[in-house]
Parts: structure tokens; C-alpha cells; sequence
């Protein structure tokens, strides 16, 4: 891995070209080699690919009125990418996007691209002792209506580490529109991960979905596991 300075041709650099992925960490601008990550078909890795098949076929299967639908849709959700550009998604990206979010909250999916939806500015905060307790506090409380949460979160990790690597997080549980703050994902924790022991951290990771399948900006947040 090597650190570079953008120079005057070259201002912003991201993505990958042949092997060499180019990124940006706390310590500035990074060139690596690619690494192929080891396929290990996890059940939620499995989970996931089989939703986005599906989802795609079920694209293949949409009326043209309704592909059409997505499409003009489309620019209606802007995306910023890692260089802070902003980009626009395909009708059929849309299309997967929002009707995997559906799936996640457990609810049907839609065959018609919805008009966007306006998230409600929310915070959260993450309690964790050994009684054991995990507890999610969030505001507005009530959550107000059609905004449902999706709240992932990393197995326990060392107290030194601030930052982990997306690919840490799991989904372990939602919370739906109208619920009250604070909510206990202990049991939806323990299920993926187990009990994490005293000194150990663990970051959720909340991402807002609008019932219309939107998702809005996600929020995170830490604990470290004191004693009670």
C-alpha cells in the first residue's frame, strides 16, 4: 500500500483501474493492489445475493409501463460517490435498491417507482453494560410515521479500534415506524454475535427506510461494555 499527493493534473482519485484500487483513509490518499476477498458464502452473504437475483429478475418481469415509472423516477434520487460527485442511479438500480429495503423491514415490494420521500432528522445513542444490556435511544420518539430504522451493528472489538471497515457491520434487526425510544436490540445482538464481554466496543450502524422503500443518510454509534 502506498500513500501519493494528487498533483495538478489529478485532483481527486477513486475507484480501481486494472489491479490498483485508489482510495482515501485517515491517512490521506492510498493506491494498493487488489486483493480477490475469499468467497465465504456466509448465510447472510447467501441471504443477500439470492434478494438481489430475485430483484433483478423481478425487474425483467415489470410491465414497461412500470419499468417505465422507475426510469423517469430515477433523477428524483441523486447519490453523492466517494469523491463527493453527485450521481444518479438507473431505473432498474432504483428499482433493486428500494424494493431491498422493502424486503429488509419485511415488507412486499412495489412495482411502481414512488414520488420521494422527506426523512425526519434523527439521533442515536448506544448504552452497553455486562447486566447485559444493549439499549438504542433515539429521538424523535415516537419515531414519527413511515420512518423505519435498520440498525446494524459489528461483532465486540478491541477498545483501540474508532473506525471499522464497513464490511464489520450485519443487519441484526429493525425498528419500525411509530416505535418508542429506547429500544433493547440485545436479543437481536446476542443472535448474531453473542454477549460481548466487559472492555470490548460495539458500533451500530442505523440506516433510515421510508415505507416507500427509500433509505436515508445512516448514523453511527458506539458503546465500550462497562459494568454495571
Amino acid at each position: 500500500m502506498a500513500k501519493f499527493t494528487p498533483g495538478a493534473i489529478v485532483s481527486e482519485i477513486s475507484g480501481k483501474i486494472a489491479a490498483t484500487i485508489y482510495t482515501r483513509n485517515k491517512g490521506g490518499n492510498v493506491i494498493r493492489n487488489r486483493r480477490t476477498p475469499i468467497n465465504r458464502r456466509s448465510v447472510g452473504q447467501s441471504t443477500v445475493r439470492q434478494r438481489l437475483g430475485n430483484l433483478a429478475a423481478g425487474w425483467r418481469g415489470l410491465s414497461a409501463a412500470n419499468r417505465a415509472s422507475w426510469n423517469a423516477a430515477a433523477p428524483n434520487f441523486p447519490y453523492q460517490n466517494t469523491l463527493g460527485e453527485t450521481k444518479y442511479l438507473s431505473g432498474e438500480q432504483v428499482y433493486v435498491q428500494f424494493n431491498s429495503n422493502l424486503l429488509i423491514l419485511g415488507a412486499a415490494t412495489v412495482a411502481t417507482a414512488p414520488s420521494p420521500f422527506s426523512f425526519e432528522t434523527y439521533t442515536i445513542a448506544l448504552t452497553a453494560n455486562t447486566t447485559p444490556v444493549l439499549s438504542l435511544a433515539f429521538t424523535p420518539t415516537p419515531m414519527t410515521a413511515f420512518n423505519n430504522l435498520a440498525v446494524y451493528a459489528t461483532p465486540p472489538l478491541s477498545a483501540g479500534i474508532d473506525s471499522p471497515n464497513k464490511s464489520k457491520f450485519r443487519l441484526i434487526t429493525t425498528i419500525a415506524a411509530a416505535a418508542s425510544s429506547p429500544a433493547n436490540i440485545l436479543t437481536a445482538y446476542q443472535n448474531v454475535f453473542g454477549t460481548p464481554p466487559l472492555g470490548q466496543k460495539v458500533f451500530v450502524e442505523v440506516r433510515p427506510i421510508a415505507s416507500t422503500g427509500q433509505g436515508g443518510t445512516p448514523l453511527r454509534a458506539v458503546a465500550t461494555v462497562t459494568a454495571p
